[in-house]
């Protein structure tokens, strides 16, 4: 991304002033003030850059870094992290991003913002305290397990997280991603922005909510959403009335919504049938305006929340007109064990390498040029001038031989080696891809 360098120098400066050190002391003014082994941004910077390793390690690694010839104990680490303010990390969060849309640098398509609201549950370790906490997702009668629901609303062409939640288990999503919604101005300013919702998110008053305050979305309909209006429907694209009717409001009755259901009567409901690749239909509900964005438009996108990065690749397509992004990324395994991760930068190749097995490792270094990289695409496919490469590529659905377009198809797995590529939104394993 543009300026990130500069960015990434803000934010240190933040970390810096007074004002942020005296919010991360969490009201004790003694905390952080003597010099010591972790002083204050030593102790977020070491945060911040956890590797996944054991604390031990990460420790010596950063001070190795950061300090040669000078190495804290565990203990006297986890002290000084016990003084820092947790909303520390938050406040962090939040001046980094409102610097990004600040600048006018972002990426945007018909100059909107694309956002996706998405939910998960995540295991957190099981303790008397987080059960309380968050509740346990195990069935009467079994072993508890302590879980998080975790709801984030993702600028898919930035790659951006402007709101991130973590609840109960089994939290109501889209009453949480009405109340993310109702930050991101705090974050992105009075910028323009369409969000794209799943299954689990379509409600009446949310859809209600979203329109009085003029906010452009798409949803995925479960087939018993409005199931007499989606039987009905006569056309691909069609402006749907939904009717208000007394067992609609039944279930809100009493409430504010339920009043202003019975104020409106009726809402107005843009439904577009889309054809999924495994032959079944599927219907989103947007206010969208047809003349704005067009069906083809719509019909054309592949809206998976699962796998976020096929939008982003859609509208960068669609902009340059190229088969390949300037800008993608891919994992490198050998079997089940990622040996690298590369990401591509305009004509910059970065590779970082998780071993240096030269039977596990393609990669001799840790940057290349798109041309090397291509050469080593190129390995990983069938050679191009043999007599049926092109009955091979038809077969790919492909029209011309193109190695990046080839890999992405074949995961560039081949008879001599266990080595394969996983690209964005990808959860495949081993047994999924190799041939032998």
């Amino acid at each position: 991304m543009k300026h990130s360098q500069k960015r990434t120098f803000m934010d240190i400066e933040k970390m810096s002033s007074d004002e942020f050190k005296a919010f991360c002391r969490l009201g004790n003014k003694n905390h952080f003030t003597r010099i010591r082994k972790m002083p204050l941004q030593d102790l977020l910077f070491t945060m911040i850059n956890r590797k996944g390793l054991t604390l031990a390690l990460e420790l010596r690694n950063y001070m190795k870094l950061a300090h040669p010839g000078v190495s804290i104990s565990k203990p006297g680490y986890l002290k000084q992290r016990m003084k820092l303010n947790p909303d520390a990390f938050l406040e962090l969060y939040k001046y980094h991003n409102r610097n990004f849309y600040a600048d006018s640098t972002f990426s945007t398509y018909k100059n909107h913002l694309i956002l996706a609201a998405d939910g998960s549950d995540i295991n957190i370790p099981t303790t008397t305290e987080t059960l309380k906490l968050y509740g346990s997702a195990s069935r009467k009668n079994t072993k508890p397990q302590a879980q998080i629901g975790l709801g984030c609303i993702y600028d898919v062409m930035n790659r951006m997280i402007l709101e991130s939640d973590c609840n109960k288990v089994k939290f109501d999503e889209m009453r949480l991603a009405e109340k993310q919604m109702e930050r991101i101005p705090e974050t992105i300013g009075n910028i323009p922005y369409i969000i794209i919702m799943d299954r689990g998110y379509p409600s009446t008053p949310a859809f209600i909510h979203m329109m009085d305050k003029d906010l452009k979305f798409i949803v995925r309909l479960k087939s018993s959403d409005y199931k007499k209006e989606q039987s009905s429907l006569t056309e691909n694209d069609q402006l749907v009335k939904i009717k208000l009717d007394k067992s609609r409001i039944r279930h809100y009755e009493g409430t504010p919504d339920g009043e202003r259901m019975k104020e409106l009567g009726e809402i107005s409901l843009r439904m577009v049938k889309i054809l999924l690749e495994n032959g079944n239909l599927e219907v989103l509900a947007t206010n969208l305006s047809q003349t704005e964005f067009h069906t083809e438009e719509i019909k054309e996108l592949e809206w998976n929340i699962e796998s976020l990065e096929k939008m982003m690749e859609y509208y960068k397509k669609r902009e340059k007109k190229e088969p390949v992004m300037n800008n993608f990324s891919f994992e490198v395994y050998w079997k089940d064990e990622i040996t690298a991760r590369v990401y591509v930068k305009k004509k910059k190749v970065i590779v970082s390498r998780y071993t240096e097995n030269p039977g596990k490792q393609l990669f001799a270094s840790k940057e290349m040029t798109r041309f090397q990289l291509g050469k080593i695409m190129e390995m990983r496919c069938w050679e191009k001038g043999r007599p049926d490469i092109n009955e091979i590529l038809n077969h790919l659905g492909l029209s011309e031989y193109n190695p990046y377009e080839i890999v992405r198809k074949t995961h560039g797995v081949s008879y001599n080696d266990f080595i394969w590529f996983r690209f964005p939104g990808e959860k495949l394993t081993s047994k999924d891809v190799l041939v032998r």
